[in-house]
């Protein structure tokens, strides 16, 4: 008897299941796409507890009743739970900052019982209940705080996902998901096991992520067949699902505002220059803040260092074009490189220069800026900044005056506050979980390379370390070129011979010498529309390099002291 009732317990299971995704034959992926970790952890959470109550039953299994979803803004996370909620047919009951906070005392907690109320009163008809929590770091953010409305929010939302009951069978279940891009802000108490069982990183799409996204929104329009969207998808690096929906909502209204000029009344078609106008207003919300714009500057327009150009394009450009390769060699790509020179060598162009040439976000840090007079904001800024890098890679992190941030501890001559300290330790830190990340390169620059504390400086961290040499006289004639491009210059200028009379002339200071030969030929005549030779040489004599050759041979020496790895 009890066999048959088993067996007729399976029976209307297994119909149960069949039923259900008869129902639902609707699925998350026809309206999002990426994060597919995120995705799945949900429809275990919501879904599963209906589909696989037999296997429960007979494991024992209870079911988790919570699940924090975090990462930055606008990758999706709201989405992805309303998909999956549409998906299974569930309940949901939606809880906000704006809907929760009062200024009475109680009527917060009052909020939050109802709204759980709410969530048990629908089991009755055997599907399960969502409590959607949106924002939780600014309900329940960490109670030592001390402001009571905190303290008293953040016990009763512990005290009611307490009271939730795991269930092994499909009669309808209450779970708690909640979203928020803040997760160290969250009170501990709340991300104990039993409560939020499991925290899943919602992160920026990837590149063919980011095609599926931008399928999805254009699907309803009609593409010309010059657009190529997985070209689009490459050119949108750090992108998120928002950033996505904004490129493609620029794109349609630049589409109607073509078709309205023309006077064309008839289907409107997205085009190519449609995507390109809307790529140079939406740019990556990711990168606000703390990136700079990378100039469109190629390393054919950066004179000389021919040497070091070719170390930089292995160093970063191979890794994140050449992937493949490097895994099938099973070769790790570098994840620091320190350049050190003296001043005005084009340390800082040259990154960017790297970061345009790799196709790779550009997020850059001026060291001095991580101090800041109140305590925890400058490693805040940088746990954000290595973040932020993690999410839009392949990303490349950019230190200037790195000596500044990451001075010899101990060291009187260098920054070696406890402020200076903690800052250091958190750099550490960070670039030690680049480990496990891919992507992500950290680039420094300094002129007082000896000032940087000995740990960044070992393998893992600093792995390579470049000099930045003043140009020899073929490198000085190349940054002259360069220089002289846009300048009128006279016949008898005869920049070999200015290269060769300007030894240890950095490239600023020959861009120095460029503007003041202009200056020279105004000052002669205001009318001047050619720069001549005499110019030349009467703002030669008045400028004289800032590096001697005792400099030049004392900043050289450090590279002689360093490992060098390829």
């Amino acid at each position: 008897m009890e066999a048959e009732s088993s067996s007729s317990s399976s029976s209307n299971s297994n119909s149960d299941a069949s039923e259900f995704e008869k129902k639902h034959r609707w699925r998350a992926e026809d309206a999002i796409a990426g994060n597919p970790s995120a995705l799945e952890a949900l429809r275990e959470l919501i879904v599963f507890p209906l589909l696989y109550s037999r296997e429960a039953r007979k494991l024992g299994l209870k079911w988790p009743t919570g699940l924090l979803l975090y990462g930055p803004p606008g990758t999706g996370k709201t989405s992805l739970v309303r998909a999956v909620i549409q998906e299974s047919g569930a309940h949901l009951v939606v809880i906000s900052p704006y809907s929760v906070r009062r200024p009475h005392a109680g009527e917060s907690e009052r909020i939050l019982r109802e709204a759980f109320a709410d969530a048990s009163s629908h089991l009755g008809a055997g599907k399960p209940s969502v409590v959607f929590i949106d924002e939780i770091d600014a309900i329940c953010p960490r109670r030592d705080s001390g402001r009571e409305q905190d303290i008293r929010l953040t016990s009763q939302l512990c005290t009611l996902m307490d009271a939730i009951k795991p269930s092994s069978t499909s009669s309808g279940h209450v779970v708690v998901v909640a979203c928020t891009n803040r997760v160290d802000a969250l009170d501990p108490a709340l991300r104990r096991y039993e409560r939020f069982n499991s925290e899943v990183e919602v992160t920026a799409p990837t590149g063919e992520e980011r095609l599926e996204i931008l399928k999805l929104y254009t699907k309803k329009l009609v593409l010309d067949d010059d657009v190529d969207l997985q070209a689009v998808a490459a050119s949108c690096n750090g992108f998120v699902g928002a950033d996505l929906e904004a490129l493609c909502r620029e794109a349609a209204m630049s589409a109607i505002k073509s078709a309205k000029a023309s006077g064309d009344g008839g289907v409107l078609c997205l085009t190519a220059e449609d995507c390109r106008k809307a790529r140079s207003i939406v740019g990556p919300s990711l990168t606000r803040g703390v990136t700079v714009e990378v100039p469109d500057v190629s390393w054919d327009d950066i004179g000389g260092l021919k040497d070091l150009k070719k170390r930089l394009e292995q160093a970063v450009e191979w890794p994140i074009k050449h992937q493949s390769a490097f895994r099938r060699m099973g070769i790790s790509p570098i994840r620091g490189i320190l350049l050190h020179g003296p001043p005005g060598v084009s340390k800082t162009t040259i990154a960017k220069t790297v970061a345009n040439a790799a196709q790779a976000s550009f997020f850059s840090l001026i060291s001095a800026d991580c101090f800041n007079k109140y305590v925890g904001e400058g490693e805040a800024l940088l746990r954000n900044t290595f973040q932020r890098a993690r999410v839009a890679a392949p990303s490349i992190i950019f230190f200037d005056e790195i000596d500044v941030l990451a001075g010899k501890r101990g060291d009187s001559s260098s920054n070696s506050s406890a402020a200076g300290e903690r800052l250091l330790s958190t750099l550490l830190t960070e670039m030690d979980g680049l480990q496990e990340i891919k992507g992500v390169l950290v680039l420094a620059a300094t002129n007082r390379p000896h000032a940087i504390d000995a740990a960044l400086m070992r393998p893992g961290r600093f792995d390579l370390v470049l000099y930045v040499p003043p140009s020899d006289k073929k490198g000085r004639l190349e940054i002259l070129n360069v220089l002289t491009r846009n300048i009128s210059i006279d016949d008898d200028v005869d920049l070999e011979t200015i290269a060769e009379n300007t030894e240890l002339f950095t490239g600023a200071e020959l861009e120095g010498l460029c503007r003041e030969a202009g200056m020279v030929a105004l000052r002669e005549d205001i009318s001047a529309t050619v720069v001549c030779n005499r110019h030349f040489q009467k703002a030669l004599s008045s400028l004289a390099p800032a590096l001697t050759k005792a400099e030049a041979e004392e900043y050289s020496s450090f590279l002689k002291t360093q490992r060098v790895p390829f």
